[in-house]
């Protein structure tokens, strides 16, 4: 036997220091990366772990409920069925379209694009009655699947409808206030988690404190009283079939706070069944369609008169027989007088008055007053498509456009700005900024926003607006405006007669106009502030005639609900109590 060669052995002791040298710094090596992963990287590595066997998911919560001022459901969730299928795992996808067609009533051809589509998960058909979601069930066809989800639902149908607006199917706000508080109404996303296996299949886990019961949206209390609300609308729908007219609105404020009682047009919809009325019918013409508003917008003419103290009630006006030459144009005057008060002038509708009145004051302050009071300029109101309205600058005004102004011609304006202006003589002047949500609610009924009265400026004094007061008395006691009188109240308001133009001839048209009355009551503290618009009435044209009568009906049923009971002071019946002519002041020709 040979013993190994005394000069292997220092290349053996070399090459296995090398290969030790070599194991010692890839265990080094090693050692390090674990320092880095178990230590430095500790969180990242447990955060990775964690999200391979749990999933978080975001879950949409239940869209906020809407309820009118004394609590009762406008807008709520109900559960409905959906169905869906899984392509994948359909059998003969022709078959069973033809067997669904009949049942979901569906082309059969939509339904087989629906069933051959390549992708996991499609919806079939949203929304679904419960008798048809009976048969589905009995089908038992694999690859489709019934889930329940929230759906919007408005109990009162078409009451308020234009106000409320409507959500999508997949609970978006599309109009009205479920646009305008989409963001409060939708709430914020939850965040769920639930354990999984190594297969990503959910495994059933006991609740952690990441699963607690989900929020829903905020909640939306409304200024809306669902009665007064009823009221506006059934007498709207009477006034509308009685004059045979195209369409109509009433808006109700209460003028001290701006608060809107009432919100009722027609044509209506309702919103549980969109598919069966026009994109015209959910139209908000209340702030969205401006119009020539006639002569309820004497009312601001009048008030800058008195605030200015060109006029007093008992200024003498010459009303030249009903007819007045303007800018090579007779203007004619269905009050038809010679000489009249200014009071009369208003109480009378004169426009010949209105005419005389405006030239005292200028163009210039005539736009002054009207932009105070509101016209030209959105009023804020919390709600979605406000139109401005027109008011054009004084320096692109005709050599008619003061006397047409005076009588509501050459500017527009809509609805809500009217019935604003009008509670800016109801409540001593300030001009108010209107709004339809007084608070939101989260979902433990703490509230997160509450609103305020928020007056904007004052355009005229407690004195102008209490004399104004006193002569749109007298318009609803013996003027134009006799209809609009009430039983037990004292009222007051203006009655309005606007011509509309002809689109054919682009000159006003003699047979269609828009009637309307704007009004308060009662007088001493006054409640409410209503205007109802009329629009192309075929059965009579004047707003004393159409109109008015519609704002006392209104009122005499709406004052009792509201705690106002029938009584008070005596109302005034003549105008000599009021324009005591023995005593002229300055006569205006």
């Amino acid at each position: 036997m040979k013993t190994p060669s005394l000069d292997i052995l220092p290349v053996c002791r070399i090459r296995s220091g090398i290969v030790c040298l070599g194991l010692l710094c890839g265990f080094a090596l090693i050692g390090c990366r674990l320092f880095y992963l178990q230590v430095l990287q500790a969180d990242v590595g447990a955060h990775q772990a964690q999200q391979q066997h749990e999933k978080t998911v975001v879950v949409q919560p239940d869209r906020g409920v809407i309820v009118d001022s004394q609590g009762h459901p406008l807008a709520l969730n109900v559960e409905v069925a959906s169905l869906y299928v899984r392509p994948p795992a359909l059998n003969d996808p022709q078959r069973v379209a033809r067997s669904l067609a009949p049942i979901l009533q569906m082309p059969v051809k939509e339904l087989s694009d629906l069933f051959t589509r390549n992708q996991p998960y499609v919806w079939v058909k949203r929304n679904i009655p419960e008798p048809v979601v009976k048969k589905l069930e009995a089908l038992n066809i694999s690859g489709l699947g019934l889930t329940k989800e929230p759906h919007r639902f408005y109990p009162k149908g078409e009451l308020v409808s234009h106000l409320v607006g409507f959500a999508g199917i997949d609970s978006q706000g599309l109009e009205g206030l479920e646009l305008q508080y989409e963001s409060y109404l939708r709430g914020e996303k939850n965040l769920v988690k639930y354990q999984r296996d190594a297969l990503g299949r959910k495994l059933a886990s006991p609740p952690s404190h990441d699963s607690l019961p989900l929020s829903t949206g905020y909640h939306l209390t409304l200024t809306i009283d669902e009665v007064v609300q009823f009221i506006a609308e059934v007498e709207l729908a009477q006034a509308l079939k009685q004059s045979g007219a195209k369409s109509g609105s009433i808006v109700i404020m209460d003028p001290a706070t701006g608060a809107i009682l009432a919100w009722a047009l027609h044509p209506t919809f309702d919103p549980n069944h969109l598919g069966q009325f026009s994109t015209q019918d959910w139209r908000n013409r209340v702030v969205t369609d401006p119009y020539e508003p006639g002569s309820t917008l004497k009312i601001v003419v009048a008030a800058a008169a008195l605030e200015e103290r060109v006029m007093s009630p008992d200024t003498l006006i010459y009303g030249g027989d009903g007819k007045m030459s303007v800018a090579g144009t007779i203007v004619h005057d269905p009050a038809n007088t010679s000489w009249m008060t200014f009071s009369e002038a208003l109480a009378q509708s004169s426009n010949v008055g209105a005419i005389k009145i405006a030239m005292e004051l200028g163009q210039d302050r005539v736009f002054r007053y009207l932009k105070a009071f509101g016209f030209g300029e959105k009023t804020e109101i919390d709600l979605p498509g406000e139109s401005s309205g027109i008011l054009r600058e004084p320096n692109k005004w005709s050599g008619r456009s003061l006397s047409s102004i005076a009588m509501g011609q050459e500017i527009a304006v809509t609805p809500i700005q009217l019935v604003t202006a009008m509670s800016v003589v109801a409540n001593g002047g300030w001009l108010m900024t209107p709004y339809v949500v007084s608070s939101i609610l989260d979902s433990h009924g703490q509230a997160v926003l509450t609103r305020d009265p928020q007056p904007k400026r004052r355009p005229i004094s407690l004195e102008t607006s209490g004399t104004l007061t006193r002569i749109l008395e007298m318009a609803v006691e013996v003027g134009t405006g006799k209809r609009a009188r009430l039983a037990g109240y004292r009222a007051a308001g203006k009655t309005g007669t606007a011509q509309k133009i002809d689109p054919k001839t682009g000159s006003y048209s003699s047979s269609q106009v828009i009637a309307s009355f704007v009004g308060f009551a009662p007088v001493e503290r006054p409640r409410l502030a209503m205007l109802v618009v009329i629009d192309e009435p075929t059965i009579g044209n004047w707003g004393g005639e159409i109109a008015a009568p519609v704002f006392r009906k209104v009122a005499e049923r709406v004052l009792p609900h509201l705690g106002v009971l029938p009584g008070g002071s005596a109302v005034i019946r003549t105008a000599a109590a009021n324009s005591p002519i023995s005593s002229p002041q300055p006569i205006v020709q």
